[in-house]
């Protein structure tokens, strides 16, 4: 391999040496030019822009013609945005490289939600729905982002984004609260209101709640203009159980054919609902002992689904696109 790119090839080598398949392209958004963004490009005239556009995409597309020369149980996840389900073209080329999973930023599922995010972009209501499943009809599930405790939030909204999650046939999802983050409008926006009349805990101001020992740490840090915070953990909580019930997850595991392949889907399921679905929400000690110590419990019979013969013998393909892309990989050791 060429240039930057041979420093990516080294990576999936090295992996599939150890005996990684499961493999993560750790790109904040593997779809990096839209249709869209070639059609305004056109409509300017701007021939330069349309070349460039076409060309990263064309890279894109090449990187997944090498990933699919990679031995057929190699299987890849990444992260996208939205748009992609309208290019029904590089979904089918994801499927081909087994790029069979992407975390997918909804965030909310109404207009009010989705502009106070700075998404709206997105799409919201029954539009949403039919996005979500154009993923799924061409091989690419879809591990959906949802957040809560917005300012355009009401009671309401927790059963919609449920009921979004059903509808848009998502095989996992994950609901977190609202947290500013440095950097952000909201960020600025919380810390300006908190100058004159600043929350403490202990000696450390809330708006560094990063430094506040995890055991003191609010669970939620922004008011909310109709809810409370246990309101707002409650409700929160309520979704991941319902997501993430017994019957709700034996149903989604239809995506997999076998007995066998089912049940590892409820077990993936289960221990993904234990380790995330507790952060930053329980606010019962006994609750997150017993959370952790059923995720480890889950975790060991997990662990055996990951395993893999290593390939040290395998020679990646030689041919690949300049720009680089890291990895990560799920460790079977």
């Amino acid at each position: 391999m060429a240039g930057k790119c041979a420093g990516w090839a080294g990576g999936i080598n090295v992996a599939c040496c150890w005996g990684f398949r499961f493999i993560a392209l750790a790109d904040d958004n593997f779809y990096p030019v839209t249709l869209t963004d070639v059609k305004l490009a056109r409509q300017q005239c701007n021939a330069d822009k349309v070349a460039q556009l076409e060309g990263i995409r064309e890279e894109r597309f090449t990187l997944m013609e090498r990933l699919a020369e990679l031995p057929s149980d190699m299987i890849f996840f990444t992260q996208i945005t939205m748009e992609a389900a309208e290019d029904t073209e590089f979904l089918d080329a994801m499927r081909r490289a087994r790029i069979k999973g992407a975390l997918v930023g909804i965030e909310a599922v109404t207009a009010e939600g989705l502009k106070a995010v700075f998404k709206d972009f997105n799409l919201s209501g029954e539009n949403l729905a039919r996005r979500l499943q154009t993923f799924r009809e061409h091989g690419v599930h879809v591990l959906g982002s949802f957040i809560f405790g917005l300012p355009t939030d009401r009671p309401d909204t927790f059963s919609a984004t449920a009921e979004m999650a059903k509808r848009g046939d998502v095989t996992f999802a994950q609901f977190v609260m609202m947290t500013p983050f440095p950097g952000t409008v909201d960020f600025q926006k919380w810390e300006k209101a908190k100058a004159e009349n600043p929350e403490m805990v202990g000696e450390i101001p809330i708006t560094r709640y990063w430094l506040i020992p995890a055991h003191k740490r609010p669970k939620m840090f922004t008011p909310h203009p109709t809810m409370g915070s246990d309101e707002i953990r409650e409700r929160t909580q309520r979704v991941w159980d319902e997501f993430y019930s017994l019957p709700a997850i034996w149903h989604r595991s239809r995506c997999v054919t076998s007995i066998k392949g089912r049940l590892a889907f409820v077990l993936i399921s289960r221990l993904y609902r234990q380790m995330y679905a507790k952060t930053g929400i329980s606010t019962d000690s006994a609750r997150k002992k017993k959370a952790n110590w059923l995720a480890r419990y889950i975790a060991k019979p997990c662990r055996l689904l990951f395993q893999a013969r290593p390939m040290p013998e395998l020679m990646v393909p030689l041919s690949c696109a300049d720009r680089p892309i890291a990895i990560s990989v799920i460790e079977n050791s």
